[in-house]
């Protein structure tokens, strides 16, 4: 029978564990398709959905405070039997932005599994949106459950979506985006320093206040790509604006860091930063932390870092002990860390996160032991307080998000948190 836990020597060939019934862990930090629209400044997010689906992302925007910014349009049963979905549709929207003071210069719009069913006429719906509120830009997103194992996943298409306004115009050629994040790269890092060094305009989605601003995201030359769900927005993004896609995404292996950089500089023309002393100081960083930590246990999860085998991989080459990594299957990037990993520390546990068992774990290894851990999922199943509330890698990027990690490790190791409270919070960072 299928497990909900292995060691890498036992671990079964990707996806690990079995597709079923799944468990929802309440550690909410991470963000959803109701956040995410939100990175674009002055837009407005809409919901066509049954009552059901809308539950859940109208608390969310309440909960961040965007309720400003949100709406809702319900559908009914009724709706079906009168085959009137489009004009619901644009009635509803149109009904909403009367209604607002000031129209918003955006407008993402979401439909539902049932439009899909239905057979909805969207194109006549943005078309006559479009004709009534030329002076709104809207997207088309869609809000499909039944569609979560489709060729791209929700997420990859709601991050495509988000520079679906921008439009072809002329080229800054020292210009260049960082694209995929939901928190603002480090401005420390060597990436964002190579190119200040260099003189370039570097922008990024995540720091910007207004819709104008993010307009000019359409002339840069160039869209470097940082995770892996982020890579069809690059790919679109090339095909549509002709900027170059340069994917470097967020890693822990100190080689790769290095060959992104190096990769990037070349594509750019632009001469390389002098990365040996980062490096160095990365190093440095690790043993000190380590000798204070010592061989305290720690769990990573996949919430917290698109790379998490990586990130064992790094610790454990530092003298870090490292003994549970949660995910569910492989993730990109992350073979070459597996394949290190099973030589080395064949009896790294290997712990499903969806999984039904799940729901039945004690949560409470830490009543017998400090733990620290990385990340959320891993901070609820381990019940540790001591842990470090990262998500999606927290814009940490090179060998400069190498040392503050290291940093933020010793800090949860010294100072407890309140872990049901922080657990709670919906989307981290998503502050309207």
């Amino acid at each position: 029978m299928a497990k909900a836990e292995y060691t890498l020597a036992q671990l079964p060939d990707p996806p690990f564990f079995h597709a079923g019934l799944e468990f929802s862990v309440p550690a909410r930090g991470t963000w959803t398709i109701a956040h995410t629209p939100m990175l674009i400044p002055e837009a407005m997010e809409i919901f066509v959905c049954p009552e059901g689906c809308l539950r859940g992302v109208v608390l969310s925007a309440a909960e961040f405070g965007g309720l400003d910014r949100f709406a809702m349009v319900t559908i009914k049963e009724q709706d079906l039997y009168e085959g009137k979905l489009e004009q619901l549709f644009i009635d509803g929207v149109c009904d909403i932005l009367d209604h607002k003071e000031i129209l918003p210069p955006c407008a993402m719009l979401y439909t539902s599994c049932i439009h899909h069913f239905m057979a909805m006429d969207t194109n006549l719906v943005f078309k006559a949106l479009c004709e009534r509120y030329p002076q709104i830009d809207f997207i088309e997103n869609s809000m499909n459950c039944t569609m979560r194992k489709s060729k791209l996943h929700f997420e990859e298409v709601t991050m495509r979506q988000l520079y679906a306004p921008l439009k072809n115009t002329k080229k800054n050629p020292k210009m260049v985006h960082v694209v995929g994040n939901y928190f603002p790269l480090d401005v420390d890092s060597e990436l964002v320093q190579m190119f200040w060094q260099n003189g370039w305009d570097f922008q990024d989605l995540c720091g910007m206040e207004s819709y104008e601003e993010y307009k000019g995201l359409a002339q840069a030359s160039y869209a470097i790509v940082t995770m892996p769900v982020a890579l069809e927005c690059g790919k679109d993004l090339e095909k549509r604006l002709g900027q170059k896609l340069l994917y470097a995404p967020y890693t822990w292996d100190m080689d790769e860091i290095k060959a992104n950089l190096q990769k990037i500089a070349q594509a750019c023309h632009i001469p390389c930063i002098d990365f040996t002393r980062y490096e160095q100081m990365a190093h440095k960083a690790l043993r000190q932390v380590q000798k204070k930590i010592k061989d305290t246990p720690i769990q990573i999860d996949y919430t917290a870092t698109p790379r998490p085998l990586g990130l064992a991989k790094l610790l454990l080459e530092h003298g870090f002990h490292v003994r549970v990594v949660y995910m569910d299957t492989l993730l990109p990037g992350e073979q070459k860390a597996l394949d290190w990993l099973k030589v080395h520390y064949p009896d790294l546990l290997i712990r499903a996160t969806v999984d039904f068992r799940c729901r039945l774990w004690a949560c409470d290894e830490a009543k017998q032991e400090k733990i620290l851990a990385i990340g959320q999922k891993a901070t609820y199943f381990s019940g540790t307080q001591y842990f470090v509330n990262m998500v999606a890698n927290d814009g940490y990027y090179g060998f400069v998000g190498i040392r503050k990690l290291a940093k933020d490790l010793f800090d949860a190791y010294i100072y407890p948190k309140d872990a049901e409270a922080i657990l709670s919070i919906k989307a981290k960072g998503c502050i309207v």
